[in-house]
């Protein structure tokens, strides 16, 4: 069932290239509040800087006839980008749920996030024997560049001008953004699921053999590594020069930008696989793979733990007071950031391991092939 609200067109007239092609006649004029790129920001913090306040009403949705990967949605200048598992990236106005266009030529697997970078957009891939990162360029509506990196399932994140990622062959890459030209590879020897977080000098991410690496952002040199027991497939979070994680040993992390130095740990008693939020009181949220929600003190005590009835492999995002997070019982839910109390709860017709996104007063999520977009707005409803 859709739901549409009479709205003013976003920001440009778009025009569709074909079945298989996008074209914007403006670059998109990304704001600093916008989410372009997985985590909302290189530390990978999944901060909002839009409050937006349940209850929330369904806007509208699109059947992409494709799942999407945990952390397969952008938005900005209303206009919201998603990477589908089948390897198509979709754009969608926000205020009228149309598709702008698609392309078709992402390899096998699109599980990731798309940079949004005003005319352009990089994303990364798997399944092609040919490429794996490729920049589009969404005013000439074509190919910027395309390099081949090996299968990609990690988000490509920016920093100072350059592209960092993860390749299943065990390298962590950093190229150049206006040519995908290769500065430096850095071999894990293990595959990587992990997509980084930067901060300062530093970028840091975990591989499935259960290591948790430092690498210098200027040489692409080990600056510290330390070892879990078993596969680290979550994004670590920067925060004041810690370095918080949950891994699939069941533990969850505090440790120190500089050395790797374990500060302190707790185990949650379930892998844990997505991503972690910070909250204004510094305050760590993540879910777990037994439908756990958890928030954390920065130093590791266990503030409160909510329960779903499903397994949370997403990340939560934190909105102001409010966190919004999605689990497998086919539900996206808000809580109260300081009590876990659950203020508002929608089912979806399946499971739900899409990160939210939101952009001003709009929500994104995707359950398998059908993303959605909620908003605080009274909307009307389309029979």
């Amino acid at each position: 069932m859709k739901y549409l609200i009479a709205a003013v067109f976003s920001f440009v007239i778009i025009c569709i290239s074909g079945c298989s092609g996008i074209t914007v006649d403006k670059k998109i004029n990304v704001n600093p509040d916008d989410w372009v790129m997985s985590g909302g920001s290189p530390e990978q913090q999944h901060v909002s800087k839009y409050v937006l306040a349940p209850p929330l009403n369904l806007m509208w949705d699109y059947n992409i006839e494709g799942g999407v990967g945990p952390a397969g949605i952008t938005a900005s200048d209303a206009v919201v980008f998603v990477n589908a598992l089948q390897g198509e990236l979709f754009t969608f106005d926000v205020n009228s749920g149309g598709k702008i266009g698609n392309l078709k030529f992402l390899g096998k697997d699109c599980s990731t996030a798309p940079l949004i970078l005003g005319k352009d957009v990089v994303f990364t891939y798997a399944g092609d024997k040919k490429y794996s990162i490729a920049s589009y360029d969404l005013m000439a509506g074509k190919i910027n560049w395309r390099k081949n990196f090996g299968d990609i399932q990690t988000s490509p994140i920016l920093h100072d001008g350059f592209v960092y990622f993860g390749n299943l062959g065990g390298s962590l890459y950093k190229v150049e953004l206006s040519s995908g030209k290769l500065i430096w590879k850095f071999n894990s020897k293990g595959q990587i699921h992990s997509t980084c977080a930067i901060s300062g000098k530093t970028a840091v991410f975990g591989n499935d053999k259960g290591s948790i690496f430092g690498v210098d952002l200027s040489s692409g040199t080990e600056v510290w590594k330390f070892d879990t027991k078993l596969p680290v497939i979550s994004t670590p979070l920067i925060k004041n020069d810690m370095v918080y994680l949950g891994c699939n040993d069941s533990n969850y992390y505090g440790l120190t930008l500089d050395s790797g130095t374990v500060k302190w740990k707790v185990n949650l008693h379930s892998k844990l696989i997505g991503g972690s939020a910070i909250d204004a009181n510094g305050n760590l949220v993540t879910g777990a793979v037994d439908g756990s929600i958890y928030s954390i003190s920065s130093a590791g005590e266990i503030i409160w733990k909510t329960n779903t009835y499903g397994a949370v492999i997403s990340s939560p995002v934190i909105s102001g007071n409010y966190i919004y997070v999605s689990s497998y019982d086919s539900y996206i839910y808000s809580l109260d950031a300081a009590t876990g109390k659950v203020l508002w709860s929608s089912m979806l017709e399946n499971k739900v391991k899409t990160t939210p996104v939101i952009w001003k007063e709009y929500l994104f999520v995707a359950a398998d092939e059908i993303v959605y977009c909620f908003t605080s707005k009274n909307v009307e409803k389309k029979y």
